[in-house]
């Protein structure tokens, strides 16, 4: 009766040079820095995440983070509401292709 049904709470951890390329969600994100560095880039800025900082990220905000660093990354992170089953990760590169084309004209490159 208790549990938390409407968000996902989980930790997660980079080695030194670990990546997250840009990408957005249809929910919200928070993350709690605990341990180490990171770069964190949204909506257009950069950001550097250190123990003890807090940083949201809001529906279809792009975001990206980079371990820099020689040392390990960890924060706790929570997702509400809770991820769709499909879709919940939506990466730039998968839509670059469609620059500077009409949907419909669009042709991936091979």
């Amino acid at each position: 009766r208790l549990d938390a049904q409407l968000h996902t709470m989980f930790m997660v951890e980079y080695q030194p040079g670990g990546v997250a390329q840009p990408h957005d969600h249809p929910l919200e994100e928070a993350y709690v820095m605990l341990e180490g560095e990171v770069e964190a880039h949204a909506d257009g800025s950069v950001y550097t995440l250190r123990p003890g900082d807090v940083f949201w990220t809001g529906v279809g905000c792009v975001h990206a983070f980079f371990n820099r660093t020689d040392g390990t990354v960890r924060w706790l992170e929570t997702q509400s509401p809770a991820p769709p089953p499909r879709h919940s990760y939506r990466f730039d590169r998968d839509w670059e292709y469609l620059e500077g084309r009409g949907i419909a004209g669009a042709i991936p490159p091979r």
